[in-house]
């Protein structure tokens, strides 16, 4: 069955509607200072991989600056899921809720607020292939702010450091951020290397303690791997056996040049290859 943009379904605010109807106020706060959380979800087969980690890591990110969720976690799944309901592909369902919208625009925020919920769905192509070319990375200084484990909007830098990836040259696709000295994540997902068969990636205290991360270390720990949670040096990432960078919609994404050097054999390696493939069992 074809769906039409005008018949997706859309939740805003308390009713369901088709997601066109929406209506968001110039004064939201979302709108004007990027004052919101969000998450994406994958959803195969009509049924949300990591569902409730993603949603529970949306009512952390709302408790972190202040907003207090509209919803206990059963009564988020129970909205998503009639989003969900009418849509047949894979999809990339949609969260984002703000901190409301004022009279005036002003920085300072009332203690008690009126969120602005929105959720929605997309179709998506899943990863289901083996056959992986592999991407090319950059290394570029992190220009963030110093909250990333917050999955806020305010994604500013990380769009204009995807941008400057095609500026200087469209082979690159992926950009990896720089802090410290040390690699901490890339520009949409979390980061491995593989040396010696032993799984490094960096720890999560002041970076996305993302969801397709969690799932693929609990693979790692059932397949008997070696974990060690460390941030790399631009030098011992670019020594890497196999490089991977994971998010929700990408899933788990081989690096096999970074600055234009091959990573490995410059080709995804083999624990990759094994993980990738119990990863696409999570699916269902």
């Amino acid at each position: 069955m074809t769906e039409k943009h005008n018949e997706q379904l859309a939740f805003f605010n308390g009713k369901y509607m088709p997601v066109a109807e929406v209506a968001i106020s110039p004064f939201d706060r979302g709108f004007l200072f990027g004052d919101s959380i969000y998450e994406v979800i994958p959803v195969y087969n009509g049924k949300m991989l990591g569902g409730d980690l993603h949603l529970q890591r949306l009512i952390n990110g709302l408790i972190a600056i202040g907003i207090t969720s509209p919803y206990a976690l059963s009564d988020w799944r129970t909205i998503a899921r009639t989003v969900l309901a009418t849509r047949e592909a894979a999809q990339m369902l949609y969260i984002q809720v703000s901190r409301g919208a004022e009279a005036s625009r002003k920085h300072r925020f009332p203690i008690v607020s009126e969120p602005t919920v929105l959720i929605f769905s997309t179709p998506f192509t899943p990863s289901v292939s083996l056959d992986y070319q592999g991407c090319a990375a950059t290394l570029q200084p992190d220009k963030r702010w110093q909250h990333c484990d917050i999955k806020a909007t305010s994604l500013l830098a990380n769009v204009l450091a995807y941008q400057q990836l095609y500026c200087d040259d469209a082979a690159h696709n992926e950009a990896l951020f720089v802090r410290d000295g040390v690699v901490v994540e890339a520009a949409s997902s979390n980061l491995f290397m593989v040396k010696d068969n032993q799984i490094y990636t960096p720890p999560i205290d002041n970076i996305l303690p993302g969801i397709t991360r969690h799932i693929i270390l609990q693979i790692a720990a059932k397949l008997q791997y070696q974990v060690c949670e460390l941030a790399p040096t631009p030098t011992m990432l670019k020594d890497a056996d196999e490089v991977w960078v994971s998010n929700s919609i990408e899933e788990l994404k081989p690096v096999i040049s970074i600055d234009g050097q091959m990573i490995g054999s410059g080709v995804p390696g083999k624990v990759w290859r094994e993980l990738f493939l119990h990863y696409q069992h999570k699916k269902g």
